[in-house]
């Protein structure tokens, strides 16, 4: 198995990104296990404005393909927050476990997710399809909070 350049690289997570985590992790019907997970993402990750997420980097609400190491299997998701989930339309929780590794990762980096049972999965992001942080990057700064979409 080929080791990725971007393996040691540390997630790249936005300031608001990771405040709607912190809320979100505060919620009732989230467990300690998804707690112990955000909190280990945040104690590793690279927080920036918004406006300095490259392109390349998976956020919130962007949507990815990936393939096992192995390429057996394809995937196509869209990476959002618990209430918006809904699997079978590829549409992944971010503090599920595969949502949690491709949090903050980047185009061609392999990520390890840690089902709560049974054996870790190695997924390499093929494609960013979809990026909305770089999306607002190209809109003016003094009209953002006039025009930027609702998260």
């Amino acid at each position: 198995m080929t080791v990725n350049a971007h393996a040691e690289v540390p997630p790249t997570l936005s300031e608001p990104d990771v405040g709607r985590l912190r809320a979100c992790v505060l919620l009732p019907t989230v467990s300690a296990q998804q707690r112990a997970s955000v909190e280990a993402l945040e104690s590793t990750a690279v927080v920036v404005d918004h406006t300095e997420i490259p392109p390349d980097v998976v956020t919130m609400n962007t949507t990815v393909q990936c393939t096992t190491v192995d390429g057996a299997h394809a995937h196509t998701w869209t990476l959002v927050y618990p209430d918006e989930e809904d699997y079978l339309r590829g549409r992944l929780s971010v503090l599920s476990p595969t949502g949690i590794a491709l949090f903050g990762a980047r185009r061609g980096q392999t990520v390890v997710c840690r089902p709560p049972r049974g054996v870790p999965i190695r997924y390499v992001i093929r494609e960013i399809l979809l990026e909305p942080e770089s999306r607002r990057r190209a809109w003016p700064r003094e009209s953002d909070s006039d025009i930027a979409p609702q998260d």
